[in-house]
């Protein structure tokens, strides 16, 4: 699957939520159903959500976070995403790689 194309494709379809206060609030919520984060999103901040929200899939996507902003069209660097809906994109079927 190239996770960047069927992220591309959730952007447009989909609910997704951008950042790391953001993603973790939607987690908290109960809100979020995938959790993806850039090659260079902080450590203690995976290890933390990781920790703190286990029943949530957790994908690292193979861009830094200037790319993953790009990618899904935003002019500023991304290093989490809250997937709430996938749309029409296949990213629930991504495993867990963290």
């Amino acid at each position: 699957m190239d996770v960047l194309r069927e992220l591309k494709d959730a952007c447009s379809t989909g609910n997704l939520v951008f950042g790391q206060k953001q993603t973790k609030s939607s987690c908290s919520d109960g809100k979020a159903k995938l959790i993806l984060v850039s090659m260079n999103c902080p450590e203690d901040y995976v290890t933390e959500l990781g920790a703190e929200f286990s029943g949530i899939t957790m994908y690292r996507v193979n861009v830094v976070n200037r790319e993953l902003g790009a990618v899904c069209g935003k002019p500023f660097p991304v290093s989490a995403i809250a997937v709430l809906d996938a749309g029409r994109s296949k990213l629930f079927s991504l495993k867990s790689n963290l």
